[in-house]
């Protein structure tokens, strides 16, 4: 797989969320408002940005060849932990205000509510602006936003008071996430992902064109996170979903999908191997509903099992889904450098270079990239 026009074998990353340094417990850190403020104190900015480079700087120690945000406005350390998955973008556009309807967790309703449409979606200032400046203030490595939930779901998780039709949002939101998309590029990143639980819906044309629409002229790498939606470390679609789901999948116009896998055993494997040829094919080999650390001769194994299905050219390496389940950032990197010493140990046997542990103790991975700033 290519990053920034280098060649990089088994590539690796998280889906976005990783846990909170203490200082940020309990922390709020963007208002709502299309005309909110960027941050709601200098204060809040810099403990947001010293948050971001204790995030980006773990992933970075770890080895890792892409880098995330760490989303550290999600509230992970509290029972809501991913509130603001379903908040913040819609909080910056048009057409939104909160709340709505609760939104049904594992254990019913929770404080957590949906955000209401009373007129039409458009995008009308950047998103992620302070998001990305912070990442690039703590490097310049490749970097990975996750911009949330796509239109499918945040069309699903909204009261509706002005469309009557989820189509029609569904569009509308497909249109504002793209200029959001093309600012992000604008802005130097790398790769952009949004989360998409498709395995909740009955396939529908119109989904498709929502999320090919989000990411229609987008000139970066382009990935769907297939989430099996996790709260707390447990899992809200239970069942596979790979061989329903692959026939959607096959017409998104992106670069990659990911599908969760290590908490499933990689035994979804089975029904991808007529994998579409024009697609990267991502894998979770880190369980975010577990809190050991991986094996990294399972990874590894995990990873030989993936590239029975695609090509190492064409498989990246990461987490099931977000990290900040785990609550401790010691979890946390235990499991990053797992991953990337299993990496590692594949990579080793596909090259055929030698890798003994005293190498792999001085260099984790083969990210270059430089350190955090």
């Amino acid at each position: 797989m290519k990053i920034r026009g280098r060649d990089v074998l088994l590539p690796t990353t998280i889906v976005g969320a990783y846990p909170r340094p203490l200082f940020m417990h309990g922390t709020k850190v963007f208002e709502w408002g299309a005309d909110a403020p960027e941050f709601p104190s200098y204060w809040m900015r810099d403990l947001f940005h010293d948050a971001v480079a204790l995030a980006t700087k773990d992933q970075l120690d770890a080895g890792l060849d892409i880098v995330s945000d760490g989303q550290q406005h999600y509230e992970t350390e509290t029972p809501y932990e991913f509130s603001e998955l379903h908040h913040y973008v819609p909080s910056r556009l048009q057409g939104y205000r909160g709340f709505g309807d609760p939104i049904a967790g594992n254990d019913g309703d929770t404080p957590v509510f949906m955000p209401t449409v009373d007129a039409p979606v458009r995008w009308v200032r950047p998103i992620a602006k302070p998001i990305v400046e912070a990442v690039r203030a703590a490097t310049d490595a490749p970097f990975k936003h996750n911009l949330g939930w796509g239109p499918v779901v945040l069309s699903d998780l909204s009261t509706d008071h002005h469309y009557g039709d989820q189509k029609a949002l569904a569009l509308d939101l497909a249109r504002a996430l793209n200029q959001e998309m093309k600012d992000l590029v604008d802005r130097g990143v790398d790769m952009i992902q949004i989360a998409e639980p498709l395995g909740f819906y009955d396939s529908e044309p119109w989904m498709v064109e929502a999320i090919n629409l989000a990411f229609e002229g987008v000139d970066a790498y382009r990935v769907v996170h297939v989430c099996y939606v996790l709260n707390e470390g447990q899992s809200a679609i239970g069942e596979p979903q790979a061989e329903r789901l692959l026939p959607l999948l096959r017409d998104l116009d992106c670069e990659q999908i990911h599908f969760q896998q290590a908490a499933r055993g990689f035994t979804e494997l089975q029904h991808l191997k007529d994998w579409p040829a024009d697609k990267d094919l991502g894998v979770g080999v880190i369980d975010v509903q577990r809190t050991p650390a991986e094996d990294p001769q399972q990874v590894a194994a995990w990873i030989r099992m993936a590239l029975q299905v695609v090509p190492p050219e064409r498989l990246c390496i990461s987490s099931d889904c977000g990290m900040g389940s785990f609550r401790s950032r010691v979890v946390a990197r235990k499991k990053l450098q797992a991953m990337v010493r299993g990496t590692q140990i594949a990579r080793a046997e596909i090259t055929g270079e030698s890798l003994d542990e005293e190498d792999a103790a001085a260099s984790s991975g083969e990210a270059t990239w430089g350190k955090a700033k």
